[in-house]
């Protein structure tokens, strides 16, 4: 018995034999998914906090083939949202979350690449393919629904990014190029050229596109604006950003 399996083991004994009207969790000491029953001998009742933790360490105990990969998709879920558990509080999840995620990443991509995936060597036809563009389509696509866009907007409401922090424009960028990328290493065939090119021969833009991207070009060319903090005059559209309450020069 590895040391992992001693701080499981003592924290399910304990349990066992504790009484508290404090909040708890259901945990099945032989996880489920590796065959374990809902046998009351099975079963413990943890706080959020150990119960986090008792699925962190069998990622550890078990660390080879399916059954690492189970204890490790569990413990990702211990982050799911639910309002009904009250785990979210602990201070474990920030390095071991982040290690186990991107441990978990990895076996995911293995598990479900080549022939693991289920569309390995097959296409879809173009009934499948015409089903999927209308089913994209219109108030169809969830996204594009005027609720689905509301949400979105109140999300982002008092939210700010700070304008001199460039760590999301660097994360972004990393994440599409080199390997990251899909066409890495890759170049597209004759055929597929050809076929970009006579979609692109004739094509244009809508009235609809042509009137945005003319409101837009008026929109940079708005009146101007003094902020009180540089003295600059600027853009109105750019001003509230950059300027006013948030001139880099205002407490200077």
């Amino acid at each position: 018995m590895n040391k992992y399996e001693k701080w499981y083991k003592n924290i399910t004994d304990s349990a066992k034999h504790r009484i508290t009207e404090n909040y708890t969790e259901k945990h099945h000491i032989l996880p489920k998914s590796i065959g374990g029953s809902d046998s009351v001998t099975n079963l413990v009742y943890l706080t959020a906090r150990e119960h986090f933790i008792c699925h962190w360490l069998l990622t550890k105990i078990y660390t080879e083939g399916e059954a690492h990969w189970k204890m490790i998709n569990a413990f990702r879920m211990m982050r799911a949202e639910n309002p009904k558990q009250k785990r979210y509080a602990t201070k474990i999840t920030a390095r071991v979350y982040s290690n186990l995620k991107e441990e978990y990443s990895v076996l995911q991509s293995e598990r479900y690449k080549g022939t693991g995936n289920g569309f390995y060597g097959k296409k879809h036809s173009e009934e499948v393919k015409n089903r999927i563009s209308e089913a994209n389509k219109g108030d169809k696509n969830a996204s594009k629904r005027p609720e689905t866009k509301k949400k979105i907007a109140e999300s982002k409401i008092g939210k700010k990014r700070d304008p001199f922090d460039n760590t999301w424009r660097l994360n972004l960028s990393k994440a599409s190029s080199g390997e990251n990328n899909g066409m890495y290493g890759k170049s597209h065939s004759d055929e597929t050229k050809q076929k970009q090119r006579e979609r692109a021969i004739d094509r244009k833009q809508s009235n609809e596109t042509i009137q945005k991207k003319a409101d837009a070009i008026r929109g940079m060319k708005r009146e101007k604006k003094l902020c009180p903090h540089c003295e600059k005059l600027v853009a109105v559209n750019g001003y509230a950003r950059w300027h006013g309450d948030n001139c880099k020069s205002k407490d200077k």
